[in-house]
Formats: C-alpha cells, structure tokens, sequence
C-alpha cells in the first residue's frame, strides 16, 4: 500500500513513497505500479528528487504519448525537468526528430531483420551451446547481456572484443546500487569514457573510411539533415542514445522472461514441447507482461489530463508497465497466458517515438526462447532466496543463477 492522501495539487491523490529509481525484490518493479493502479487512476508523486504526474490508466497513458504538442519528450527521466544535454532522437520533438528517425529507420525495419537472421540466430545457438554444458549459468550475465548486445555492436560498428568495457560502463551509467542510488561519481566517469570512445571511433573512420562497410557509425560519416551533414557532436549524441538502449533493454527483457519462465514450470514445459511454433508467441506475450522502459515527458502548456489540471513545466512519468498490466482494460492483465489471444500492448511504446529496435527486440526474444528450449528445456532457480532489481527508466535484474539436469 503506498502513503498517499487524497486531495493535493491538481485535484489528485499524492504520494510521497514512491521512488523513481530503486532497487529491490525483482518483481518489485512492476508490483509497485501494480498497488497503485488498484488504487488510483492518477497519482501525483512527490519525492526527493523531484514530483511529477503518473498516469495508470492505460488509456490515459497512450493519448499522453501520441499528444507531442502538448508533452515533450525533451527529458529523460521525470526528475530532471532541464537536462543539460540532448539525446538525439529521443529528446527530440517533431519534426525534427521525424527527419533523425528516417535516418535511422533501415537499420532496424523489417528488411532489415530478415537479413540478420542468420546471424542473430548463429550467436544465439554458440552461447546456448556453450552455456548447456556446464549445467548452470547466471542467466543474466552469461547470456541476456552478451547475445542481444553482440548483435547490436555489429550492427553499430564498435569493436565485439570491448563488449565487457562496453557494459561496464553502461550499467555504471544507467543502474543504482544496492541501496537504490546511482553512483553519480562513477555515472560521470563512465559517460566520459563512453563519449571519447566514440569520438575516437568517428575520427578513425574520418581518418580512414571504408567504402564497404555498412554499419552505422561507417554511414552516419555521410548523414545530411536538411541537406546539411551531421556533425560528429550530433552523431555522437545520437550514438550514445542507441548505445544505451541496444545494450540493456533487450538484455533486462530476457531476464524478466526468463525469471517466469523458471519459476512457472508448467508455462515453461508448454514452450519447450514446441519451442518453434510456440517462441513467437511467447515472446509477444513475455514482452507484454513484463515492460521495462518507463518514459518521461515534460507539459508544454496548461491541460486537463485525466481531470487534473497540468501546467506547462509540469512532468509525468508515462508508465509502460501500468498501460500493460492494467486489469480494467485486460482481464488477468499481470499474468502470462500462452493461451491469450493477441492483445494490444504498449511494451515499446506508442506515437511518434515508438520504438525504433521493437523488429529486432522481438526476433532476439523469439530466436532466444526456441533455441534455448530446444537445447535446455528443463532448469529452475539455482537459489532459494529473493531475486535483486533495479528499476528506473529501465527495470533490470542484477543476476539470475538457472540450473539444469547435467548433460549425458
């Protein structure tokens, strides 16, 4: 039960317990938007840190995202209002974040995934095969952060050797601690490290271009907004963007999936009995339970939303997790149903900004669940106690020990 009272600024409930960033029990994540849904359709939250509005009424939360007049998306997260720098092209309102998006569209539409195919199932099964020998794994590191992440620094164009540099800084950068605080000394120092290594990169290929190679960072060299060519400033602040998303969103999802799937032995035998048919399917509906980015947007101008008065400056906290799992609108909407019918889901967002990965997030996750099923069908928790989380603008797990009948 959260510390609410009835009543507040705008006519709406305030909580004051509430935490943007934590960490904690795993499933924490999403049961906390869970126990205010049952409660409230609408919830001012106000913490140290900062307050904002958080919508739990799905319907509520995706007319707030297809709305870009009125919320911005020039912030990242609902604490800070006035970021000091730009994300391009999530940060970005139209048009201008349409013409960066065209930009980047054919790395990762339809076609394009049909030609990754091989390869992303080629990875998959070396790390599967490699992980089903020893009969154990934490899941977390030893494949959710290396398979997807693989793939996506091939298609980015950075070095696969650095992977490890690569996620060390990332989860310096995006995941709090233990005690649910981000180490804002080390989030520096990594956001530093990670800025040089890609102007380091950019100057390489400046220096030395390959006419080959295809690649994002290789053709970004050549990219023209309004006819004019990027800066390296601008394409580094786009590649920081899609670095952070490629290494941890795909690789928080497995995680998530898999913590069920261990834990619900019958959903897990009903995917392994028929693990190509079944893995698509499976995945939409894993995806959908368990949404990971929650998004922030920042009010343009004064609105009635949802029956509250918002004024421009305001923020609010479009939750995925709460437009997902909201049982007015779905009935069973917090379990996983294999035998659900397709449903609309909202795990990658709506509106302009939808997500620019979904095609390849869903054939990682499809490719993932038949593979590993076919290869390891049978494994559990390894621990009996508490799985750790973070959650944020990305919810994660920290580890998640699986184990398995030795192989014969």
């Amino acid at each position: 039960m959260q510390d609410a009272m009835t009543g507040g600024e705008g006519s709406c409930p305030v909580v004051h317990d509430f935490r943007f960033v934590g960490a904690g029990e795993a499933m924490t994540a999403f049961g906390r938007y869970d126990a205010l849904q049952d409660e409230y359709r609408m919830v001012r939250v106000e913490e140290p840190g900062g307050a904002y509005y958080l919508p739990l009424d799905r319907d509520l939360i995706v007319s707030g995202m297809q709305d870009t007049e009125t919320f911005s998306s020039h912030a990242l997260t609902p604490l800070q209002p006035n970021p000091r720098y730009t994300a391009i092209p999530v940060m970005l309102d139209p048009p201008e974040h349409a013409k960066w998006r065209r930009l980047l569209s054919g790395y990762f539409g339809v076609r394009q995934m049909a030609l990754l195919d091989e390869r992303i199932r080629s990875v998959c099964s070396e790390l599967i095969e490699a992980i089903s020998a020893m009969g154990a794994c934490d899941f977390t590191e030893d494949f959710a952060f290396r398979f997807p992440t693989t793939i996506f620094l091939e298609i980015f164009g950075l070095p696969p050797a650095e992977l490890d540099t690569f996620l060390e800084w990332e989860r310096a950068i995006l995941h709090p601690g233990e005690d649910g605080e981000l180490d804002r000394e080390r989030q520096f120092l990594a956001a530093v490290n990670l800025y040089e290594r890609l102007r380091e990169v950019i100057a390489g290929r400046r220096a030395a271009p390959d006419p080959e190679a295809t690649d994002i960072l290789s053709d970004a060299l050549t990219w023209r907004i309004d006819g004019e060519l990027v800066s390296d400033e601008e394409i580094v602040s786009c590649c920081v963007l899609l670095f952070m998303a490629g290494l941890d969103t795909v690789a928080n999802a497995l995680s998530f999936s898999w913590r069920h799937l261990a834990t619900h032995p019958d959903d897990r035998a009903f995917l392994a009995a028929r693990p190509t048919d079944r893995g698509p399917l499976a995945a939409e509906e894993l995806l959908r339970a368990f949404p990971i980015a929650q998004i922030a947007r920042k009010v343009t101008r004064e609105t009635d939303f949802g029956g509250v008065q918002l004024k421009a400056g305001d923020m609010v906290l479009f939750a995925l997790a709460a437009a997902n799992r909201d049982l007015v609108h779905l009935d069973g909407a917090r379990i996983v149903d294999f035998g659900r019918e397709p449903v609309a889901s909202y795990t990658f967002g709506t509106g302009p900004h939808r997500c620019l990965g979904s095609h390849l997030a869903r054939r990682e996750m499809a490719v993932a669940l038949e593979l590993w099923h076919t290869r390891i069908p049978e494994y559990e928790l390894a621990v009996d106690e508490p799985l750790f989380g973070h959650w944020g603008s990305v919810h994660g797990l920290r580890a998640l020990p699986l184990r398995w009948p030795a192989p014969g």
